[in-house]
C-alpha cells in the first residue's frame, strides 16, 4: 500500500515548490474580486468628499472675491468737442483706443482737418459704432468762406488805351476729384495742363481718391498749391476700385502706387502660409506692415470677391 501511494503521490522537492506557488496564486485570484470592490468603494467615497470640499471652497471664493476689473469697462465721458486739434487725453475720455488716436494724429500731422462731422468716418480705425455714439457731441465751428477767385478779363480796347482792364469776379464750382477730367481740373487755382494730367494719371493708378489729402502724393504737389485749392474740391469715395486681397497676385498688388514690391510679395506669402485673409486688419500681422502704410492701402483692399 505504501509503495502504491509513494508511486503515484510522491513528489520531488522542486514539484512541491511549484504546487505551493500554484496554491498561493489560486487563493489570491479567489480573494482579489472582494478586495478590489472594497478598495474601489472606499476610493469613490474619498473622491466624492474631495469634490464636495472643492465646490464649497469655490462657492466661498465667489461670494468674497470680486472679479478683476475689465479694461473695456472703463467709463466713457461724453462732452461737446471739436475734433480738430483735440488733445490725446480728451480722445481717451471719449473712449477711443491708442491705435485710433494715433491714426487721427497722423491724419492731422499731414494737414488733414475735419470740416464736417462725417469726415471723422474717413479715419479708417474709426468704426461705424464709434461714429454713431460720438456724432451728437461733435461741434465743428462754421468757417467763413473764402471770397471767390477773381479772374481778370482784359478790356475791350478802343481809343482810351489808358483805361485799366476791368476785373470780373467769377466763382469756382466745387469739383469732385474722382469724376473730373483734366479740362475740369484746370479750373482750379494753380492747376495747369501738366498738373491736371498728373492728377488724372495718379487717380487712375490709385483706383480713385479716398481723401483730398492724397493730392499731396501727386508728383510735384506742394503745400502752397494744395492750400490754394483745398476749399474747391471734394471726394466721393463710393466708387473706389478695390483689389481682392485673397485672389490678387504679386503683379496686381505691386501695380498700386502705395504697395511696394517687397510689401506685395509679403502679402502673397502671408496668405500662402496662414490661409485666406478674413479681415483687412489681418495685414497688421505682416512684419513689415506698419499703421501708416496700413491706413493708406486699407481703403483699396477687400476680402470679398
Amino acid at each position: 500500500m505504501l509503495n502504491w501511494l509513494e508511486r503515484y503521490f510522491g513528489f520531488s522537492r522542486r514539484e512541491l515548490k511549484g504546487i505551493a506557488i500554484l496554491c498561493v496564486l489560486l487563493i489570491g485570484m479567489w480573494i482579489w474580486p472582494y478586495g478590489y470592490s472594497r478598495w474601489q468603494h472606499n476610493r469613490d467615497d474619498g473622491i466624492s468628499d474631495r469634490v464636495q470640499e472643492i465646490e464649497a471652497f469655490l462657492a466661498t471664493v465667489e461670494n468674497t472675491v470680486s472679479p478683476p476689473p475689465n479694461e473695456e469697462s472703463d467709463i466713457v465721458e461724453y462732452f461737446p468737442f471739436n475734433p480738430n486739434g483735440l488733445a490725446v487725453v480728451d480722445w481717451k475720455r471719449l473712449g477711443l483706443s491708442e491705435r485710433q488716436i494715433r491714426m487721427i494724429k497722423n491724419y492731422e500731422a499731414k494737414g488733414g482737418r475735419f470740416r464736417r462731422k462725417e469726415d471723422l468716418k474717413k479715419i479708417y480705425a474709426i468704426q461705424e459704432a464709434d461714429y454713431i455714439r460720438l456724432e451728437p457731441y461733435i461741434r465743428i465751428p462754421q468757417q467763413t468762406p473764402k471770397p471767390p477767385v477773381a479772374h481778370p478779363v482784359p478790356g475791350d480796347g478802343g481809343a482810351d488805351n489808358t483805361r485799366a482792364s476791368s476785373e470780373v469776379t467769377t466763382s469756382i464750382p466745387a469739383i469732385e476729384l474722382n469724376a473730373a477730367d483734366s479740362t475740369t481740373l484746370q479750373q482750379l487755382p494753380g492747376i495747369g495742363p501738366v498738373f491736371a494730367s498728373r492728377i488724372v494719371r495718379f487717380r487712375d493708378l490709385l483706383g480713385g481718391f479716398h481723401h483730398i489729402l492724397q493730392l499731396m502724393d501727386v508728383y510735384g504737389f506742394d503745400t502752397v498749391r494744395f492750400n490754394g485749392l483745398r476749399d474747391y474740391v471734394y471726394v466721393d469715395s463710393a466708387g473706389i476700385r478695390k483689389i481682392p486681397l485673397n485672389s490678387a497676385d504679386y503683379r496686381q498688388l505691386n501695380a498700386h502706387p502705395f504697395i511696394s514690391s517687397k510689401l506685395a510679395n509679403a502679402i502673397v506669402q502671408y496668405r500662402k502660409q496662414h490661409g485666406p485673409y478674413r479681415a483687412i486688419e489681418d495685414l497688421l500681422g505682416i512684419a513689415i506692415m506698419d499703421e501708416v502704410i496700413f491706413s493708406k492701402i486699407a481703403p483699396y483692399l477687400t476680402v470679398s470677391e
